[in-house]
């Protein structure tokens, strides 16, 4: 089975079926419904819900947490003080799920979708933690073509504000599942666009301060025959983990690739039995203050130490 056309096949089928319309303030951050297996949750304080410290065999991530029956479409992703969380169950139509410290304890979680009909899913905070951004099927305005689109909501004193949709040079880009922004703010994304080699490749959008350039195609040091998507960049854009799904293979394993001095990538390599495994290896992230990767193996989330990462780098990088 080819993991990215299921999971997609799915996604399409869910927002379908996705009916419940509900009005939110945008001045605070909307919640629709509690999630029912979390209501332990409220126990839980400190950093990563009060999990000790991971170290480099993966574990499941908090599973007394994260045990959603039909599982996750992508990994938690916290914000840069630690003390907001967002995630994506498996559920009923795109669904994100939010949880935030208060006064040391984790609130119970809510579901969020920033006033957008038709839901939202898989998010990544921008690097200072100032931007939430997500995909939506949500079309921009009517006529548009119902299909994912990177959209993102600012945040103030009082809260999130009203979604808009990311820069029109990445807008023309079909894309799907997970992205990744480095430090300096530019977007790592998989592209479905036409020409690409294996139906999913992975580009950059490098940010120039005030906008987005236009996308930028990586090396066949990263991209292949396969599918390669779901990027993963380091904060410095020193190593980029990514999910390949191999010309003539049935299952997704994670790759890494790492930075050279003239700016060029080494080529990607598996990340090994530690990593990966004969199930599908999906969708890395990292925590912002860099201890953790994280990622999915059977539509759950898993986490393990960023020693990892280092043990695999080549001795030399020309």
């Amino acid at each position: 089975m080819n993991i990215t056309k299921h999971i997609k096949d799915k996604s399409m089928k869910s927002i379908k079926s996705f009916i419940i319309i509900q009005i939110f303030s945008l001045s605070l951050l909307p919640a629709v419904a509690q999630e029912n297996d979390n209501s332990n949750l409220t126990a839980l304080k400190e950093s990563y819900f009060g999990q000790k410290p991971i170290g480099d065999k993966p574990e499941l991530f908090a599973p007394e947490i994260f045990n959603n029956e039909l599982g996750y479409h992508s990994t938690v992703v916290f914000s840069s003080d630690l003390t907001e969380a967002f995630w994506s169950p498996m559920d009923r139509g795109p669904n994100l799920m939010h949880s935030k410290m208060i006064d040391g304890v984790w609130s119970l979680p809510q579901k969020v979708n920033f006033g957008l009909d038709i839901g939202v899913g898989d998010a990544a905070f921008s690097y200072d933690g100032n931007k939430l951004y997500f995909l939506s099927f949500q079309p921009p305005k009517a006529g548009d073509v119902e299909r994912e689109r990177i959209w993102f909501v600012e945040r103030n004193a009082n809260g999130w504000l009203e979604p808009k949709t990311i820069d029109k040079v990445i807008l023309a880009h079909p894309t799907h599942w997970t992205f990744s922004f480095a430090k300096n703010g530019n977007l790592y994304f998989t592209s479905e666009i036409e020409g690409v080699r294996g139906e999913q490749d992975i580009y950059v959008a490098r940010f120039d301060g005030e906008k987005y350039l236009q996308p930028e195609k990586l090396s066949e040091a990263i991209n292949s025959d396969g599918k390669d998507l779901a990027p993963c960049i380091a904060s410095d854009e020193s190593y980029l983990i990514f999910s390949r799904n191999g010309k003539n293979t049935k299952k997704t394993d994670l790759y890494i690739s790492y930075k050279k001095t003239d700016g060029s990538w080494t080529n990607a390599v598996d990340m090994g039995h530690k990593i990966n495994t004969d199930d599908h290896d999906i969708c890395a992230s990292l925590s912002p203050d860099g201890k953790y990767l994280f990622f999915m193996r059977k539509y759950r989330i898993y986490w393990v130490n960023v020693k990892i990462i280092k043990d695999l780098k080549p001795e030399v990088i020309d």
